[in-house]
């Protein structure tokens, strides 16, 4: 019902100042419980749809163009002053439901808070919420699941590995993968690399010795590979065979909904695989929370390490977060973010495309992508050159394991950049490439910039 009185106010069907049927007429209407038409108007309030007047009724808000969430630049940032700073893996505020982000903690704090720590593994509404997410969004049916809610990513890594704390656990790993999150598992575990090429990780190439593998099979940080779905399938089949885990995120390979998600490693095996998720990109990193859904016959074993972490989230947060998964703001936000990006991918494929001798990675989904350089160009260098001009990006080599062999290549991360610096950056990118004489491509025929 909400979604469809969104589309009536959108389109001009229902005027700016229109007064709404009440909730009971608008439930005899269509024929529903009045408190469908309650929860409709609700989530239209927290949106900014419509607005009350005491005394007079419910009616449509008269909203400006900054006040349409479905519009991408509403809340766009003013352009960054200084240096530019591209490095992936930094949140961006645009596209944030504030309306509902406030009516959700408004409403949290209709009632006094509870005396009780919320349950171990979190709040049940939360737990649901995520459940639906992720049934809605991923097309997972988590009958024989838990879903253990956590402080956080860094928690909800710790605790999916097998026995970290108890006894040494070898973990193997994508290689690349992102520094930090290479360097998180290595506080709890010894990280063996998995080579990745352009089907993702490739699973006949899994270490020995390994007591689980994490991978990404949506989306490698930073090549932007998909793990094929036989590779999947390998993948299962080694877990099988060496009594092993596999880990995956919930969200990779988001912001682009024209390229369907394979199904996830979770479906294909269901017992053996544990998948963790978190807020940080669909809503804020503000509220730490984070997410594991377990197999139930994991689930004991990892809610008895619950006490050993930090504090659990606070009932409030949970509340909240429930709320608006409920209302479903982080995928109208992915949709939000996913139009932004895309005009954002097509300014890095319209600068850097005329490159012959570089490769773009990962563009397609995400919000970095990887610049392949030819030899004669060492990414240390251009990196150096890069940042005395004022932009900041990071070298493909931090991905990669110690001792490994890493691609010559920079990282760059757009997600978080509004249009105008983003073609400040590549600009300055691109009359870097060519002082550094790479040829570009035009008309039809390529000339050697010297």
């Amino acid at each position: 019902m909400a979604h469809q009185l969104r589309q009536a106010i959108d389109s001009g069907q229902l005027a700016a100042g229109t007064r709404m049927p009440s909730t009971r007429t608008m439930a005899d209407v269509l024929q529903v419980s009045r408190g469908v038409a309650l929860a409709a108007y609700e989530l239209l309030f927290a949106d900014g749809y419509v607005t009350g007047k005491h005394g007079s009724g419910t009616y449509v808000a008269i909203r400006t163009p900054a006040d349409d969430p479905g519009a991408p630049r509403a809340t766009t940032p003013a352009p960054a002053q200084g240096p530019v700073d591209l490095t992936p893996g930094q949140p961006t505020s645009e596209a944030f439901p504030i309306a509902a982000w406030r009516a959700a903690w408004r409403r949290a704090s209709h009632h006094a808070p509870p005396i009780d720590e919320p349950p171990a593994a979190g709040l049940p509404e939360l737990r649901y919420a995520i459940t639906a997410l992720l049934r809605d969004t991923r097309g997972l049916v988590l009958d024989h699941h838990e879903v253990i809610v956590v402080s956080g990513h860094a928690e909800a890594l710790r605790l999916a590995l097998p026995g970290a704390g108890d006894r040494p656990v070898t973990i193997g790993l994508e290689n690349p993968a992102p520094p930090e999150f290479r360097n998180a598992i290595a506080r709890h575990a010894t990280v063996l690399p998995i080579p990745v090429d352009g089907a993702g990780a490739r699973a006949d190439l899994i270490p020995p010795g390994c007591d689980a593998v994490i991978v990404t099979p949506e989306r490698n940080d930073p090549l932007g590979a998909r793990m094929s779905i036989d590779r999947r399938h390998t993948l299962s089949t080694w877990a099988a065979d060496h009594n092993a885990l596999i880990i995956e995120p919930a969200f990779d390979g988001v912001f682009n909904p024209s390229i369907n998600p394979r199904p996830s490693v979770l479906a294909i095996d269901p017992s053996r695989t544990i998948m963790y998720g978190s807020f940080r990109d669909l809503l804020t990193p503000t509220l730490r929370l984070a997410f594991l859904i377990v197999p139930q016959h994991l689930a004991a074993g990892i809610e008895a390490r619950l006490p050993y972490g930090p504090e659990p989230p606070s009932h409030m947060c949970q509340q909240v977060a429930a709320d608006l998964l409920r209302a479903g703001c982080p995928t109208r936000r992915v949709d939000r973010l996913s139009s932004l990006y895309a005009q954002r991918r097509t300014l890095l494929h319209q600068s850097l495309g005329a490159y012959p001798d570089t490769s773009l990675l990962g563009s397609d989904t995400g919000s970095a992508a990887t610049l392949l350089l030819p030899p004669a160009l060492p990414a240390p260098r251009l990196t150096h050159t890069l940042r005395d001009r004022g932009v900041i990006v990071t070298t493909l080599a931090d991905y990669y394991h110690p001792h490994t062999h890493p691609k010559n290549g920079i990282v760059l991360g757009y997600g978080h950049l509004d249009e105008v610096t983003l073609r400040r950056a590549l600009r300055t990118l691109t009359t870097t490439l060519d002082d550094q004489g790479l040829a570009r491509r035009t008309a039809g025929r390529t000339r050697t910039v010297a």
